[in-house]
């Protein structure tokens, strides 16, 4: 009785261990294919029925933690990646997506460590990210470029892809607060889901009460995305799919997007609809944007023949046809994804997840330079977060930028936001009125009375002229100087007026709150850009150089003896300010005696600088000075430190030198050898303690790169020397170089 007792409980242990194994291959097996199909709930409850049953089952951790993460759910997904980082034999695509989750959380320095770890199998991809991390704690330190605000229409669930037809926004949503007639009208049918277009006016006037429908009933067919339209509304562009989940992951490998193209009607609809003719099968083709008069569409593609994923693509009509589309190249286009184009006359924005930046997908901006994209410009921290960030579309008229975001404090997963740009105003500082006073030494701090600074004679002479031009009846070139056409597009609303206690104020709460300790933050410096990186770049510009002789024309000098590095806020004071010339340095040379003279070029205006100050009350002790000597009209502005937007004219550390007769581009210094040392992409990883013993460090300007510069030799082979001693510490691209008034050229023979 016994042994039959045993052989029952071994027949029903096989069973059930039977059962389990059939039972747990189906639930794995199924919750797989649900994956596959995009059906990412049902596939994390079918994961997770296999764990109850085989608590080892790291495979089953690792898709529940994917399929989080294709829903865009980073916390859930790093909570269910973090159980596998002491697992052995995870699958290697597991550093690189569990740093990426990270990485749109913000965790930088923890996303770091997975790059790292990646590096093993993809040494050029994992440095490649790694140094992203670096790039994105600089951005977050930045002051944002817009004031960002959610626009109004936006729902609890997706909304995204804003285009413009006339005063209106057109935007996508999966918005389900709204109902259509049929669907009050049969309860019983269920509801279709999916992607609609509505409309809502712009900006503040934009409202939840005054959104509608921009498809009647018998049109809609829940699978149009973002729509473009021509500015002259003849012609619109639109993306379908098959999208049902909201929270909108672009993949790689998509299948599921068309690009069509209609006529529009009065109301902004879509009539005579056609399918664009290079729409691929088994390939994406969307997220299209036309230019003015609908004859060039850009969108974006995951076709072969690409760099990766998804590149940005561009199509002309002519004829009656569109043109096989062109790649727009590997400036623009990477390895990763590059979506969402929008075109705003001769500016492109798009979308990037492996150009640095902050997060998930960043919004860069580009311009045609010299027949070509330029390298893209990150429009930093605001518009871009740690999450994902886009759909640009810049409204001109009101200077602002749509985007989408599902970053932390929205409505719902994606949010449409405006972001109305800053402009780079200065703050004008109220300084004290000019008297007849000795001039004071400025390494002297000096007590500042608060009631001169806000008199109404100081407040009254600042508003009336915020933008003023130079007077110095002594000097001959005035006369042009003071002919030049007064600002008519700086207007008050760039220009802020303060006195210098509320800057001083203000100053140290922004400088506390965007305090960044570099050698802490980032361990990790990428390497120097190498000369032939440069040469092969200035190459694609159309610059042609010989062996011998390799000239870098085109850059400009930014410091002398220093290093600028970031952008902290400090003084300056300002000269002129020139609307049909680039400037002379005659009028204001004797001025160097005080600081540097500087310039910023914008295309409208050219504004001549003295500086830089930390303090207000130094900078307004010299101010006085400085209107003592004839310049009556020079004021004292706020701005940051911006290494990118300045080009020093001469230093006053340089003050013995010839300046020449004019000044145009560059600053002139004769003939003179230096030390080119190395380029950065980024001028915070050059290490001023490894060479600063060599020579006096200049810095230079070159598009991309900030290059630094070894002087003060007064021959070939006293900077030869240097060159050597610059090379044992590290600087492999160290080169003689000489000066020739402001053009360096590089001397491969002597």
């Amino acid at each position: 009785m016994n042994v039959r007792l045993l052989r029952i409980t071994i027949c029903l242990l096989a069973v059930t261990t039977l059962y389990n194994t059939v039972s747990s291959q189906t639930l794995y097996t199924k919750g797989q294919k649900q994956f596959d199909l995009k059906a990412y709930d049902l596939s994390i409850e079918n994961f997770k029925k296999e764990l109850e049953l085989n608590p080892n089952c790291n495979e089953c951790k690792y898709m529940i933690a994917e399929a989080y993460r294709h829903q865009n759910n980073s916390i859930d997904a790093a909570i269910w990646y973090s159980q596998l980082e002491t697992a052995d034999n995870v699958p290697q695509e597991y550093f690189i997506n569990y740093g990426n989750v990270l990485k749109k959380m913000g965790q930088y320095e923890k996303a770091q460590v997975n790059f790292a770890k990646y590096q093993q199998y993809d040494a050029a991809l994992g440095e490649h990210l790694t140094l992203s991390c670096d790039y994105a704690k600089v951005l977050l330190a930045e002051d944002e470029r817009f004031r960002i605000s959610l626009y109004k229409p936006s729902s609890d669930e997706a909304d995204y892809g804003v285009g413009f037809f006339g005063d209106e926004v057109i935007f996508a949503s999966f918005r389900t607060d709204f109902l259509r007639d049929y669907d009050r009208n049969d309860g019983n049918k269920i509801n279709k889901k999916g992607s609609q277009l509505f409309k809502a006016k712009k900006g503040r006037e934009g409202k939840t009460s005054n959104v509608n429908y921009l498809l009647p009933d018998e049109k809609e067919t829940y699978n149009i995305g973002a729509i473009s339209y021509a500015k002259s509304k003849n012609k619109c562009a639109y993306t379908k799919n098959n999208y049902t989940h909201a929270g909108m992951e672009i993949f790689a490998d998509d299948q599921d997007m068309h690009i069509y193209i209609a006529n529009v009607a009065p109301d902004g609809s879509m009539i005579d609809e056609e399918a664009f003719e290079y729409n691929e099968i088994g390939y994406s083709t969307g997220f299209p944007t036309l230019n003015y008069e609908g004859k060039a569409m850009y969108f974006a593609s995951n076709r072969p023949g690409g760099f990766g994923g998804y590149d940005i693509y561009v199509s002309y009509f002519k004829e009656g046809i569109w043109s096989y589309p062109e790649n727009l190249g590997e400036r623009i286009n990477t390895e990763g994804n590059e979506i969402t184009p929008f075109l705003e006359e001769a500016k492109l924005y798009f979308a990037s997840d492996y150009h640095h930046g902050m997060g998930g997908f960043d919004i860069f901006s580009s311009e045609v330079f010299q027949g070509e994209w330029d390298y893209p410009s990150n429009l930093g921290n605001g518009i871009n977060s740690p999450e994902d960030d886009f759909y640009p579309a810049f409204d001109q008229e009101a200077n602002s930028l749509y985007f989408t975001s599902n970053r932390l404090g929205g409505r719902g997963q994606h949010d449409i936001y405006m972001g109305v740009k800053v402009v780079e105003h200065e703050v004008i500082v109220l300084a004290p009125p000019v008297t007849s006073e000795p001039a004071l030494d400025p390494s002297i701090p000096q007590a500042i009375n608060l009631d001169e600074l806000l008199s109404d004679q100081a407040k009254d002479e600042v508003t009336a002229n915020p933008v003023t031009l130079v007077s110095n009846p002594t000097t001959e070139d005035n006369t042009s100087i003071l002919n030049q056409k007064s600002s008519d597009s700086e207007t008050r609303s760039d220009i802020e007026v303060k006195s210098i206690e509320e800057v001083q104020n203000a100053s140290t709460e922004s400088s506390s709150v965007r305090s960044v300790n570099i050698s802490e933050e980032m361990s990790v410096p990428p390497p120097a850009v190498s000369l032939e990186d440069i040469n092969e770049a200035n190459n694609s510009y159309g610059t042609s150089f010989s062996t011998v002789l390799e000239s870098m024309a085109g850059i400009r000098k930014v410091a002398y003896g220093e290093v600028i590095t970031n952008p902290n806020r400090v003084y300056f004071i300002q000269l002129a300010a020139l609307y049909s010339s680039k400037g002379t340095i005659l009028p204001f040379k004797g001025l160097v005696q005080y600081g540097n003279i500087y310039k910023t070029t914008s295309p409208d205006v050219t504004k001549i600088k003295l500086g830089y100050f930390h303090d207000a009350g130094q900078a307004a002790q010299i101010l006085n000075q400085v209107k003592d000597l004839g310049f009556t009209d020079a004021f004292i502005t706020q701005e940051a430190m911006n290494s990118a937007g300045l080009e020093l004219m001469v230093s006053n550390g340089q003050s013995n030198v010839d300046y020449g007769s004019n000044y145009n581009t560059g600053y002139s210094t004769g003939n003179q050898y230096k030390v080119r040392l190395a380029a950065y992409e980024d001028p915070i990883w050059f290490d001023v303690n490894r060479v600063k013993d060599l020579g006096m460090i200049e810095q230079w300007s070159k598009r991309d790169w900030t290059i630094f510069v070894l002087s003060g030799y007064s021959s070939f082979e006293e900077a030869n020397g240097a060159k050597i001693k610059a090379l044992n510490r590290g600087f492999s691209d160290a080169e003689v170089v000489l000066d020739r008034n402001g053009i360096l050229e590089t001397i491969n023979s002597h």
